[in-house]
């Protein structure tokens, strides 16, 4: 009668029960390292939410604004990018109506539905050169389907006193982040403008600096 017996593998490279080798050393060193540099980026944003809030916000609404540049000239239709300052919302409207009644109206588009922003975050003004700084009523930024935007700095604010920036440049619809208050010089030069900041000419010489943007001019 054939009879079968057991023999005890000694072969290090054999496989667990269900066929699948196990982690060395090494890949878990790994994956514990990558898991440390995941949290490093993550914690900051868990540590602030406003500041996330706030960064969030702003690159947001400097999409809406790169994406107005690119639609207008697409549709080779005038659109508007509008600042809501008492509802702290935005929304976009393109020319339409009639020939004898030409209008701005709403965009029928998933990537320009109205925005509110968040609870923690509002306008604090919108810098408009034809107008000065406005913190109150609806403001526009009009894009061109010729390749030209109306230039406009909108700062946003925290509750707990953050402040964002986002700049509108006119020749190249190019859109620029900040994380502080920013005042924007005809120059195209950027320094603190926060009215706790020290004074302009100091401001120019210790805090000059770049707006960031998000896309090459």
């Amino acid at each position: 009668m054939p009879t079968s017996t057991a023999v005890r593998s000694s072969d290090p490279r054999r496989c667990d029960r269900y066929g699948s080798p196990g982690f060395t050393l090494i890949e878990l060193a790994v994956v514990i390292l990558i898991l440390g540099i995941a949290a490093s980026f993550i914690a900051p944003r868990l540590r602030d939410p406003e500041g996330a809030a706030l960064g969030a916000s702003a690159a947001r609404l400097a999409t809406t604004a790169r994406y107005l540049y690119d639609e207008a000239a697409y549709q080779r239709l005038p659109m508007r990018l509008n600042l809501d300052l008492d509802r702290q919302a935005y929304f976009v409207t393109v020319l339409g109506g009639t020939p004898d009644a030409p209008e701005f109206v709403p965009v029928d588009s998933s990537l320009a539905r109205p925005v509110t922003l968040p609870p923690s975050v509002a306008f604090r003004d919108v810098v408009v050169p034809a107008v000065g700084v406005v913190s109150e009523g609806v403001v526009f930024a009009q894009f061109s389907p010729e390749g030209w935007a109306d230039p406009l700095v909108v700062h946003l604010r925290g509750r707990s006193g953050g402040d964002a920036t986002m700049a509108i440049e006119p020749l190249t619809g190019r859109t620029r982040v900040a994380d502080r208050y920013v005042v924007i010089e005809d120059d195209g030069d950027a320094y603190d403008g926060r009215p706790d900041a020290a004074g302009p000419e100091r401001r120019r010489s210790q805090r000059r600096s770049r707006l960031r943007g998000d896309a090459a001019p």
